[in-house]
């Protein structure tokens, strides 16, 4: 598990951000990011990206395989692909963080709504990667946030677990409410 979240980072952090995020083909790459996260919060046994186009990917933990599809929650219209590179660091005044936060809700809104449709088979788990980070300032007020706004994915899929603040939440699971959680940074990530 470690061997796969270790070689994705060492495939990911070559490549500049317009083709990350904008260069058509790569979006395994994204899923695998989220696999080796996921893989890592859990402690999986193992860990792949799936052979077929839907769930994104599988992990086992005590010989039970589980299933995933993999999405990212940001704000609307939001092209990282086309956004600058800039090396230098800039303010990310107090007022843009509660500006991200208010915008989790509809952000959730849209990727449940489009994961939902696809009508997955029994037994796929939702892993949501909510990119509007606050800083872990939000943190209480975030977690029913969270909670509401994938409960439309409760019944849908078997466990909706929402990437988070370097945490990995178990909001729900066989369409009960839940709150479990694990981080999934590493010290070195954090320096």
């Amino acid at each position: 598990m470690d061997a796969f979240r270790n070689r994705v980072d060492k495939i990911v952090r070559p490549l500049s951000r317009s083709i990350f995020f904008g260069q058509a083909g790569l979006a395994f790459l994204r899923d695998a990011w989220i696999a080796g996260r996921v893989a890592t919060a859990l402690s999986s046994d193992l860990v792949r990206l799936a052979p077929t186009e839907r769930p994104d990917f599988e992990i086992q933990i005590d010989g039970v395989i589980q299933q995933f599809e993999a999405t990212e929650a940001d704000r609307n219209g939001r092209r990282r692909g086309d956004e600058k590179e800039n090396l230098e660091l800039e303010p990310d005044p107090v007022e843009k963080w509660r500006e991200r936060f208010e915008a989790i809700p509809a952000a959730l809104d849209r990727v449940v709504t489009k994961k939902i449709e696809k009508r997955y088979p029994p037994g796929v788990g939702l892993v949501i990667y909510v990119n509007l980070g606050c800083y872990g300032t939000y943190l209480d007020e975030g977690l029913p946030v969270l909670q509401n706004g994938t409960a439309p994915a409760k019944d849908k899929f078997s466990v909706v677990l929402v990437m988070w603040e370097g945490i990995v939440y178990k909001l729900w699971e066989d369409g009960q409410p839940v709150l479990r959680k694990w981080p999934y940074t590493h010290m070195e990530e954090d320096l």
